[in-house]
């Protein structure tokens, strides 16, 4: 049992440093402040685990008020237990602590699991963790390999099969205590960090001789491996020369397989194949919608063109006045690309409205100003849009409201 004493006063004795599966406890409270709006009460012992070493905060209750935080006081070594609401703490009180043994568990499997996971890597491949960060319900781990080469698909693969035949040996995780770093040391340490004087906790998985991983950690872990159940590799890129991982490990990792199984069991359906078909179906699949977006495309061209000679003809045999043309199955893009192509072609302003997308395309030689047209008449009826001297768009609720935007101009412009 390590307990810190900080002058006269005893520091918090962490009861979770001994046994990580402890669920509750009584203690005294030590002292009582109000920060940051909160109640904060500190105990002589705690089960409550407190942030720190990349693992959150365990949350739980004491006498039955919520603690949404825990923080430790690296001076004075008191636990701060943060309370969501206000209570009636005194020093000297006996008080019932119960943590989330749910959130505690998860973090156990999770923290746990990036130690196996790290300890491989570097089996494996001389890489080292540079970082670790625990989320709500998956990790990040910055890996930085030798010579900062990025990490291939491959070697994470194999490192991701190598932490899975660990937590299936279902090796012992035992948790040394250490009074100074030179003890420390003596053990087949994989990474210590610079830690100030004092006692050090290491955690070492498997034995001693040849060890899974052995780093100093002052986070929670199971008894065995074989309780961190899964690890899984979701996802790698690059950050400031290294590889970040984003890993889920035990409930979330099961979860997460359970929902990709999921996905991929449906899309076997839809293509009506195996799961192993499914990738090489995709593939065929990609192939198909590829061809039909080339012949989309043609039609959309040769469709374009058409219209484009038609309203040319039209424009050609009107009065060189402002004319207005309706199209019911064009996209305002379509318009707006064909109406580029004709303004420097213009005698006269030119409305092009795309029923489908409600909006007007204003087509102008310059004078009038298109999108001062748009910017004074479109508000009129509930329209937004903008533009320039000759291209200018118009948007509304509804294609009646487009029509009476073209009526305003009409009038306007004769």
């Amino acid at each position: 049992m390590i307990t810190k004493e900080r002058g006269l006063k005893m520091a918090t004795e962490n009861l979770f440093q001994n046994d990580a599966y402890l669920k509750e406890m009584h203690a005294e409270v030590t002292a009582v402040r109000r920060h940051g709006g909160r109640m904060q009460i500190a105990l002589d012992r705690s089960v409550f685990f407190p942030e720190g070493g990349g693992q959150p905060a365990d949350q739980g209750f004491l006498d039955g008020i919520k603690v949404v935080d825990v923080q430790e006081d690296a001076d004075s070594g008191d636990i701060w237990h943060i309370l969501e609401k206000e209570g009636d703490f005194k020093p000297g009180q006996r008080v019932c602590g119960r943590i989330d043994w749910d959130r505690r568990f998860d973090h156990m499997q999770m923290h746990c699991g990036e130690h196996i996971l790290s300890g491989r890597f570097h089996e494996l491949f001389g890489v080292e963790n540079r970082g670790f960060h625990m989320g709500s319900d998956y990790m990040t781990i910055d890996m930085a390999a030798p010579e900062g080469r990025p990490l291939t698909d491959e070697q994470i693969r194999e490192a991701e099969i190598a932490s899975n035949e660990i937590i299936w040996e279902n090796l012992p995780v035992r948790i040394l205590r250490c009074e100074n770093r030179e003890d420390a040391e003596r053990l087949p340490l994989r990474k210590l960090a610079d830690f100030v004087e004092g006692d050090v906790s290491v955690v070492l998985i498997g034995d001693e001789e040849s060890p899974a991983d052995c780093c100093a950690c002052c986070g929670t872990h199971p008894l065995q491996t074989g309780s961190v159940g899964l690890i899984s590799v979701l996802k790698a890129e690059t950050y400031k020369g290294m590889t970040r991982l984003t890993i889920k490990a035990g409930r979330f990792a099961l979860e997460e397989y359970m929902l990709r199984s999921d996905a991929a069991s449906a899309l076997a359906k839809k293509y009506s194949c195996e799961l192993a078909e499914l990738i090489e179906r995709d593939k065929i699949n990609d192939v198909k919608n590829e061809e039909i977006r080339r012949e989309l495309a043609e039609l959309r061209s040769a469709i374009a063109k058409k219209e484009e000679e038609k309203l040319r003809e039209a424009l050609d045999s009107g009065s060189g006045t402002f004319e207005a043309f309706t199209y019911e199955l064009q996209s305002a893009n379509d318009l707006q690309a064909m109406a580029s192509r004709l303004k420097d072609s213009l005698v006269a302003p030119l409305a092009l409205l795309s029923e489908r997308d409600c909006t007007v395309v204003i087509a102008s030689p310059g004078e009038p100003d298109a999108g001062k047209l748009v910017g004074n008449f479109a508000k009129l009826f509930a329209g937004k849009g903008g533009g320039n001297r000759q291209i200018a768009r118009a948007i509304f609720q509804s294609s009646e409201d487009a029509k009476k935007f073209i009526d305003q101009l009409k009038e306007e412009l004769r």
